[in-house]
């Protein structure tokens, strides 16, 4: 999960947490002469209508939270590409990862690197690939040929199904370091 993600759901479920909290103090201190202000402006209808509308972030954050748990994609480390009774053939994901890098090397790209996620359920993978054009490779027709080349050996080598393809290339910079494969 992405860094901003894990701020924007922290801060939906923090406006939560303090929801809850100050219903317990309200509930716990009823006999304070604040704790009645505030009860007292709650049975008020611009009372009832800010009641209704935090029931209403209530039940959307926790039909969103539920519908993010169930509908994610399930995602593993290692597939099994063969299964037979109790026979059955694993790959890693590390595997297939080195071996889109070995893919990749006709095409000249410095300090390639592929990132995989697997779903278990319909045998895809989601594939990411990251690197700097050389100043020797073809950038017109890259991405189709790389999605072409990287779905025909998923297929061919792990009997896996392209799911999505993200190509994210930077142009040649001579402050970096390169690593060739």
């Amino acid at each position: 999960m992405a860094a901003w993600q894990k701020w924007w759901v922290t801060l939906f479920f923090l406006i939560q947490a303090l929801v809850a909290g100050g219903g317990i103090l309200l509930w716990y201190f009823q006999s304070e002469p604040e704790a009645q202000l505030i009860l007292g402006w709650l049975a008020t209808p611009p009372g009832q209508a800010t009641m209704v509308g935090v029931a209403a972030y209530l039940i959307v954050l926790a039909l969103g939270t539920i519908a993010a748990a169930v509908f994610r994609p399930t995602t593993v480390k290692q597939l099994t590409i063969v299964h037979d009774g109790a026979y059955q053939v694993k790959v890693d994901q590390g595997a297939v990862e080195k071996n889109l890098r070995l893919t990749l090397a006709p095409y000249e790209l410095y300090n390639a690197d592929a990132k995989v996620r697997m779903h278990k359920k319909r045998r895809q993978a989601d594939v990411t690939i990251t690197g700097m054009l050389s100043q020797r490779s073809e950038a017109r027709h890259l991405r189709a040929d790389l999605h072409r080349t990287i779905a025909n050996d998923l297929k061919q080598q792990f009997d896996i199904d392209l799911r999505k393809l993200k190509v994210k290339l930077t142009p040649y910079n001579h402050k970096q370091k390169v690593a060739i494969v």
